[in-house]
């Protein structure tokens, strides 16, 4: 005999109208259109070309990786979505009501400070330069957000401009607006 307490069985819900053998067919359906639409977008990506003819990277460069990770995710989803039984276990326990509202608007004033130093970036983008620019806008960014963290926010507004065009202008070779740095 055994010494622990015999536990109640749990059933597993009932499936509800419209579902068969606990599959959500709305689920599996919302993803095979998607899936649907990224194959389409991803061959229309893979007509493009992905290197211009001066070695620089073409129009279909990144909606060729966009597309293709689209894909690969939105596959996945589907043939998740068709497991048996996926969603009676996702939606157990799950009432519309317990959901309660979003609180949408907690930071308004992060919010509009990150619109007006996105607006200052693109504005100072070509006559500054992709260097000056980028650094401006993180260190403003983030002596918002950060405060009082000096040092690594100096340092994280050097790195991530260096980073940038270590990626787009050394790597990629897709040229980055020079501005004040001719050399850049």
């Amino acid at each position: 005999m055994s010494d622990s307490p015999a536990r109640p069985e749990v059933a597993a819900p009932a499936a509800p109208a419209g579902h068969a053998e606990g599959r959500p067919w709305g689920r599996a359906v919302f993803f095979a259109v998607l899936l649907a639409v990224l194959v389409g977008y991803t061959v229309m990506a893979f007509q493009m070309d992905r290197i211009t003819g001066g070695g620089r990277i073409g129009p279909g460069f990144f909606p060729q990786i966009i597309g293709s990770l689209g894909v690969l995710i939105a596959a996945g989803a589907l043939v998740n979505s068709l497991r048996p039984g996926e969603a009676a276990v996702e939606d157990a326990g799950f009432e519309e009501d317990e959901a309660g509202e979003g609180d949408l608007g907690r930071h308004p004033l992060a919010l509009i400070v990150t619109i007006a130093l996105s607006g200052v970036l693109l504005l100072t983008l070509n006559s500054l330069g992709a260097i000056i620019s980028s650094a401006l806008f993180t260190i403003g960014l983030l002596s918002f957000l950060n405060r009082g963290r000096w040092v690594a926010n100096i340092l994280v507004a050097v790195l991530v401009p260096i980073a940038m065009y270590l990626l787009f202008q050394t790597a990629l070779n897709a040229g980055l607006p020079s501005g004040l740095l001719p050399r850049f």
